[in-house]
């Protein structure tokens, strides 16, 4: 393992995806993006993700610069091609779109095809709420990638599809913000705890013959095993509901046979509603914050583990580690070390 502070890393990933081919603007907002995922605990969307990301780049998978093209804009409602311009810039353009769509007629929706893989989104959740909307961001990988099997079968069907809601708060914590993937864990967590040699909680992936596994490889093997969806039914049925509105709306595909396992590929949804539309925001502050007090106070069962409220652990860590500094697996860092050396870049 390796400790980084947050300014090397984005330095050098910046770095990186420049010598690789992009802008200077899409260099710095992917970094920031993947850096902003690890401060918060979410390694699986870091750090470890540049080589791939880069190595589009490499391969001509992925717009250097920002090709986003509006294809249809319906006042309140925008329907984007991205053109493979890559997620996080995307994603934080769509979220600009949104605010202006919002602040001006109330709601603003915004429907993307043909990004690349967007990252974290709790990252674009928390920065809508922060702007005084509530937000909420789906998105698939349109089929390919897929890893997870529908309620009741053993072969995978799915992606991960994950969603995420933000809402203002006038909290010292920030805003709440719920952000999860549809399976029982994200694809990226599971090859995290195979890099590192750890075995992973029973009820997340089945092996190909359908029994539970601790074992990641089991999700990679030959044949390939599946991740199951969260919460049973109630999982799988919320996929379906992201397939609709990241896939089937934005016309970009809905899951279907794929001759791919990973793709760059992504279509998302994103809306912003602002509270102020409805009435201050700071008296839906204040309701809300009520809320999660009451909520807080419950007794809890094991009094050493507090009750918490989504994102609180995440606050968290994004101080402790601004000033600690990020740690990555020594398998993702030599990724990273080798990528620098091909591009002739020096890590120092």
């Amino acid at each position: 393992m390796i400790t980084k502070s947050p300014e090397m890393l984005r330095a050098l990933g910046s770095s990186i995806m420049q010598a690789a081919g992009a802008t200077q603007a899409v260099a710095e907002c992917v970094t920031d993006h993947l850096v902003s995922a690890n401060l918060v605990g979410i390694d699986s969307h870091g750090f470890m993700r540049l080589p791939d990301y880069a190595g589009w780049l490499v391969d001509g998978k992925a717009a250097a610069d920002d090709c986003m093209e509006v294809v249809n804009d319906g006042g309140a409602t925008c329907l984007i091609d991205a053109n493979y311009t890559y997620g996080a810039v995307a994603a934080t353009k769509a979220c600009a779109m949104a605010i202006e769509k919002s602040r001006e007629l109330g709601a603003g929706l915004i429907s993307v095809r043909n990004a690349t893989h967007i990252g974290r989104l709790g990252h674009y959740a928390e920065d809508l709420a922060n702007a005084g909307h509530i937000g909420f961001v789906c998105c698939h990988a349109r089929g390919a990638g897929q890893f997870v099997a529908p309620w009741g079968g053993r072969e995978p069907r799915l992606t991960t599809n994950p969603l995420a809601w933000g809402f203002p708060s006038g909290r010292d914590a920030g805003a709440l913000v719920m952000d999860m993937s549809t399976s029982a864990a994200p694809e990226g967590k599971i090859r995290l705890a195979q890099r590192r040699g750890e075995a992973i909680p029973p009820g997340i992936v089945i092996d190909a013959a359908g029994q539970t596994s601790t074992d990641p490889a089991a999700l990679h093997g030959s044949p390939p095993g599946a991740i199951l969806p969260f919460g049973e039914h109630k999982g799988y049925a919320l996929a379906l509901a992201v397939e609709a509105l990241a896939g089937a709306l934005s016309g970009g595909g809905v899951s279907r046979p794929v001759d791919e396992v990973y793709t760059h590929g992504s279509n998302f949804f994103l809306m912003a509603t602002r509270v102020d539309a409805f009435l201050p925001r700071a008296q839906f502050e204040q309701e809300l914050d009520a809320m999660l007090a009451y909520v807080n106070s419950s007794a809890p069962i094991d009094p050493a583990e507090p009750v918490r409220v989504p994102y609180e652990l995440e606050s968290r860590l994004r101080c402790r580690r601004s000033s600690d500094g990020i740690t990555i697996d020594d398998v993702s860092w030599q990724r990273v070390v080798d990528l620098a050396g091909d591009l002739d870049l020096e890590i120092e």
